[in-house]
């Protein structure tokens, strides 16, 4: 797979190597038999997040306190022991975690840094199982990732559609963290015999696993893995790891994983171009495409409301709701990129298709806003489904029950306007518009609008 930025040498581009990858993985990847265990590399301890990581943080902490104390030299979770054997230091190590994770969202050029490799795994639709070390919520948030914590989580396990096993805690309930030594002690024991190990022996068996965001100087990397080799004793399957770290292939290569060289969002982006996985997959251009087409559907949506008197024209409430009904779909799909759901192709088409069949069953009962307003949701999703092909300028923007021409094929206010006298009116649905639009008279600034539901 080649590199789009051969030459460039920034911190971002300069992992993003070339990179080949077996067909057998993608045969995986393709069959949902893959499961992703991510490390904080790809996340908040990334040196192009902060410039400091954790482990800095809490050093230099320590030599606040103790300058003598050789700190360095100590692994990570005996470097967070050191700071709970302080006062408070439990308390002190949870507040540090906090304002860490609260400094990087509050600031965008931070968080999107934080989250590069969430958002672009978010619309790979094959990983529907996720293993984390880390504590932030970023996959939940990102991904749309099911958090499973506790061992009574795991009963709902089915009940998710993409899942994330943090076995080393979450930030949103600080008793599950894992940091310190005598949590460490206390994970690999709930490991072995707590059916939070369970399911991730079983994951370990039936899924390949690939590693990102860890390095052999990786304390939790060293740990999980040794747990793996104990546990399983060689029944686990063929494991990989993607790392930017040239220099330690060949350790990877010794104890049993095969070696991705290259950036671990760079990877995930470049497995969507691949042919066997590219044909089943939407294009993550789709969120601008529905971002711009939503910009524009509200610009139309105001001016419909703006420039059209509706005690005059009762009929424009069928734009109003189809316009919704656009609106709600491009909102849904830009809100919910991160679950996938949008960028399978089998999967939105089967969306469409149900919402076809919905449209059918309310044309049937002659409900004109609810008519017009699914023909709105449909359309977005279908100008979703189809953004290559067309530009935003080139979806319908406004809707008439005509039985003279296409009217939803109008795109502008102004062609509206011109079109709306003239359209041929159903009288059925025209006098149900008449009916509705009264309650207009009593306050004139009142907007018609369809609610996200039928």
């Amino acid at each position: 797979m080649e590199n789009h930025a051969l030459t460039c040498e920034c911190a971002i581009c300069k992992n993003e190597k070339d990179f080949e990858i077996s067909e057998a993985l993608i045969d995986e990847i393709n069959s949902q038999k893959v499961t992703i265990f991510a490390g904080a590399g790809i996340s908040t301890e990334s040196r192009i997040v902060l410039k400091n990581t954790f482990y800095d943080d809490v050093a230099l902490e320590l030599y606040k306190i103790n300058p003598h104390l050789r700190v360095k030299e100590l692994t990570f979770p005996n470097l967070m022991q050191a700071l709970k054997s302080q006062p408070n230091g439990r308390i002190k190590l949870l507040e540090m975690i906090t304002k860490r994770f609260s400094l990087i969202k509050s600031f965008p050029e931070l968080r999107k840094m934080a989250t590069r490799f969430h958002r672009e795994l978010g619309t790979f639709f094959p990983i529907k199982n996720i293993i984390t070390t880390n504590w932030d919520t970023f996959f939940e948030e990102e991904c749309k990732a099911t958090p499973f914590v506790f061992d009574q989580d795991i009963a709902f396990w089915e009940a998710a559609k993409r899942r994330v096993l943090k076995i080393h805690g979450s930030e949103t309930n600080f008793g599950s963290i894992i940091a310190d030594a005598d949590d460490y002690k206390k994970c690999t024991k709930n490991l072995s015999k707590g059916i939070i190990g369970s399911k991730l022996k079983d994951i370990l068996a039936t899924q390949t696993i690939i590693f990102i965001g860890y390095s052999l100087s990786d304390y939790d990397f060293n740990s999980i893995y040794t747990f793996v080799r104990k546990q399983m004793r060689g029944l686990h399957k063929q494991a990989y790891i993607v790392t930017p770290f040239e220099n330690e292939i060949e350790k990877f290569r010794k104890i049993g994983l095969i070696p991705i060289i290259t950036d671990g969002t760079y990877f995930i982006k470049k497995l969507k171009q691949h042919p066997k996985i590219a044909s089943h997959f939407i294009k993550d251009s789709f969120i601008e495409f529905s971002a711009r087409l939503l910009y524009k559907t509200n610009i139309q949506h105001n001016r419909l409301h703006s420039e059209i008197n509706f005690l005059n024209q009762p009929d424009a409430i069928y734009s109003a709701c189809y316009q919704d009904g656009l609106k709600h779909s491009l909102e849904r799909a830009i809100n919910m990129s991160g679950n996938s759901e949008y960028s399978h192709a089998c999967e939105l088409k089967e969306i469409i298709n149900k919402y076809e069949d919905i449209k059918n069953k309310i044309i049937n009962r002659g409900i004109f806003e609810d008519i017009a307003y699914i023909e709105g949701y449909i359309n977005g999703l279908v100008a979703i489904y189809e953004h290559e092909k067309f530009t935003e300028n080139d979806i319908p923007m406004y809707f008439h029950f005509s039985e003279s021409e296409n009217s939803p094929s109008i795109t502008d206010i102004e062609h509206y306007k011109e079109k709306i006298h003239s359209l041929t009116k159903n009288d059925e649905s025209y006098r149900h518009a008449e009916k509705v639009v009264q309650r207009l008279k009593e306050n004139p600034l009142l907007e018609y609008h369809h609610p996200p539901w039928l």
